[in-house]
């Protein structure tokens, strides 16, 4: 294998400077650190990891001790500690103990010769698990136990598995069940225990009787096929382990055709719909991280004191629960703007007609024409159920939905799922609720990290800018990186572009205007509803748009959607896109998947966008309309469209890790909602703002400055008088 010394030799360099290269160190020139790396790659040089380490004296790797990999609890478990771990420059090594109380011990002991910084641990030791683990050198500093507590002098994790046991128990009692099954695994595990006792308490002195069965993984199938072959009717399963529900489920399917009972079990956290268990979900991807996140804790900040923490349970998360069960209504129909959310509604729908009978049919409609259907929508609309723009929401409100303050007072139990902070922006028209948060979305400054992290790249923009490769704060930072990865300005550019700008139509010119204006100020308009773009800011802006048509490809991008795909193509460095359009990044021929970066937009007041939904004014199904609004905006149904693509306005779609884990940049998507301070419609208006109407002036004078036909300076006068002569 080849050596800092054949490197050093082969490239004519010294060893320090091929040492402070490989380890990102050191005063070293653009040219140097090239050359430095292709002959390393050229070499087939790689680093001795653990032989960095061993020189440092510290570990950078993290141990999950599991009992096996086949439980998808345990795979969420894994999949997002490892996640957070190395999101924290950590490495994570897996050990499995097949719950076997020796194989525990010798996989204790690989670990202990690994040196690892710390230790999560899902024991199946029943007594000494304390002793064993504190003699093999492990202890609050290092250690976390998960779900299987070792006592209170440990730090341990795990969920409120009393609270499940009772919910389940009592399910049982409401739906009259006389005998009952129920299925754990050792109760000698604190999470078990806890399960059994509190659901057996809860059943006792009823007329619901339990019968205990105690299994394992190993040993299910035949402990199901001997509990079956007794020919005892069992009206209703209960589990404390998804796999275990599985197995008996297949025994069942198999063997005892036409004895079917209804089975329930906890469950690991299922975002898409199934339709086999009635399942209890805990949120182990959540856990997964949460138990990283406090061992990386652990480690760098020690402490005598153990911690205990106790999850919420996400429970029964019941897709299939009819909404409006009897209702003479066959069908509604759904006027929706065009956008992924459009088809990924029209596939959920089925799941809808299917709980309740009522087919769902979808109208799709473009952008503008969506526009002209509501400006001409008659007495004797078809529609039931409309979702727009939410920048519409002011203009068109009051003339298109019913307001459902009145309407449903039962609306409380959904508002309270939702982000904090949605209702004023997505819903209301002055002091009054037309309509629901459904897509609710923001700016996202979305860059190229490889080559933002390179460093080569890194030393090239300080020697010829005079200062660091960071991400921008401003438009003119912005500009200036661009321009430096654009490889007509600069042919070392890796990629071809700097960025992307969205100019398909005048509304989406604009709104690449407004992008930059925001960023100088908040305010749009002046206290007496003047519009301020002529000053100083508004001129920036302008300025700042004209010259970033400089780094980007000839041809503009005509919609968000395009925009992200082009971006995909891995050409371009940077992009600003909303977050509801982010998905589309990561299509199937994209070239920047595991390359993308994401931060704030330049400025730090991002504009917010996204749809709304509410029941049309004249919609011959208003009840059924706002019971389809609900389930379409309730969590379990956001949460599984947001995997799919498109952006949730509940509040556990953002702690769902298979979600972020996917698309990480939602999290900052929802942070930027609030963080967004654009006064976009005049103080103090009393009639509807026509923002539509605005954003197509100032996205003609945008076109016109792009373009070259008029100066930036005539185009935002341009743009002012022709709002005054419009609205004023």
């Amino acid at each position: 294998m080849a050596t800092i010394k054949d490197i050093a030799r082969e490239a004519g360099v010294s060893q320090g400077t091929v040492s402070n290269v490989l380890n990102g160190k050191g005063n070293v020139s653009s040219d140097k650190i090239r050359l430095v790396e292709e002959t390393a790659a050229r070499l087939g040089y790689t680093v001795n990891r653990r032989a960095k380490i061993l020189r440092k004296g510290v570990s950078n790797t993290l141990a999950v001790l599991l009992p096996n990999m086949y439980d998808k609890r345990y795979t969420d478990f894994f999949t997002s500690f490892k996640h957070y771990a190395e999101s924290s420059h950590y490495s994570a090594n897996l050990f499995l103990s097949d719950d076997d109380v020796e194989m525990e011990k010798t996989q204790l002991a690989a670990i202990r010769s690994e040196g690892v910084a710390g230790l999560a641990a899902f024991s199946c030791q029943s007594d000494d698990a304390a002793e064993l683990y504190t003699n093999a050198g492990f202890s609050v500093d290092n250690l976390i136990f998960v779900e299987r507590s070792a006592g209170p002098d440990f730090n341990y994790i795990g969920f409120d598995y009393a609270e499940a046991g009772v919910t389940l128990a009592k399910e049982a009692l409401t739906r009259g069940y006389r005998e009952v099954v129920l299925v754990t695994e050792s109760v000698s595990y604190s999470c078990e225990r806890q399960f059994f006792r509190s659901f057996c308490a809860t059943l006792e002195d009823t007329a619901c009787r339990v019968r205990s069965v105690v299994t394992d993984r190993l040993h299910c199938n035949n402990t199901f096929l001997q509990l079956l072959n007794e020919g005892t009717v069992i009206n209703a399963i209960f589990m404390t382990s998804y796999s275990l529900a599985q197995a008996y489920l297949n025994i069942q399917k198999t063997f005892f055709r036409g004895r079917e009972s209804e089975i329930y079990t906890l469950s690991p956290l299922f975002t898409m719909p199934t339709r086999d268990f009635n399942k209890y979900e805990l949120n182990y991807r959540l856990l997964g991280k949460l138990v990283a996140e406090q061992l990386i804790a652990c480690c760098q900040t020690p402490s005598e004191a153990p911690k205990k923490a106790i999850l919420e349970n996400d429970g029964l998360r019941r897709w299939g629960v009819p909404i409006c069960p009897d209702s003479g209504c066959k069908r509604i129909t759904v006027l929706t703007l065009d956008s992924p959310t459009a088809r990924i509604m029209e596939s959920l729908s089925k799941l809808y007609t299917d709980a309740t009978g009522i087919e769902v049919k979808i109208a799709v409609s473009s952008y503008d024409g969506i526009h002209e259907i509501l400006k001409s929508l008659s007495e004797m609309s078809v529609f039931d159920v409309i979702r727009i723009d939410h920048s519409w929401l002011s203009w068109f409100g009051e003339k298109i939905f019913l307001p459902l303050d009145d309407f449903d007072t039962a609306l409380k139990n959904t508002l309270e799922t939702f982000v904090p902070g949605l209702i004023p922006q997505y819903s209301n028209v002055g002091s009054t609720m037309y309509a629901l948060p459904e897509t609710p979305s923001a700016q996202l400054l979305f860059y190229r990290r490889d080559i933002f992290e390179n460093p080569a790249l890194q030393r090239l923009y300080k020697e010829q800018n005079k200062r660091e490769l960071v991400l921008p704060e401003t438009f003119e930072d912005f500009n200036r990186i661009a321009r430096f990865f654009t490889k007509k300005f600069n042919p070392l550019s890796p990629v071809n572009y700097g960025t992307t700008l969205t100019l398909g139509n005048s509304g989406v010119a604009a709104t690449e205007y407004l992008t930059r204006y925001f960023s100088h100020t908040s305010d749009l308009f002046s206290s007496d509803g003047d519009i301020l773009i002529e000053g100083a800011n508004g001129l920036a802006a302008i300025r700042e748009l004209v010259d970033a048509r400089q780094y980007t490809p000839s041809k503009h991008n005509d919609w968000w959607r395009e925009t992200a795909r082009t971006f995909a193509q891995g050409d371009t460095a940077m992009t600003i896109i909303y977050s509801n359009y982010a998905s589309e990044m990561l299509n199937a021929s994209s070239r920047i998947t595991n390359k993308i970066g994401f931060a704030v937009v330049p400025g730090g007041n991002p504009l917010i966008g996204g749809g709304t939904i509410g029941v049309c004014r004249n919609s011959r199904h208003p009840r059924e309309a706002l019971d389809f609004i609900k389930w379409v905006c309730s969590e379990e149904v956001t949460t599984a469209m947001t995997l799919m693509g498109s952006v949730s306005p509940c509040r556990k779609t953002y702690e769902n890790y298979e979600v972020l884990d996917t698309y990480p940049w939602l999290a900052l998507s929802r942070d930027c909602i609030s963080l967004s301070h654009t006064h976009r419609i005049p103080p103090g208006l009393t009639t509807h703002f026509d923002e539509r109407g605005f954003l197509s002036i100032l996205g003609m004078a945008v076109n016109n400055a792009i373009t070259g036909t008029m100066e930036p300076e005539e185009a935002i006068a341009f743009a002012a008088q022709a709002y005054r002569h419009a609205f004023l």
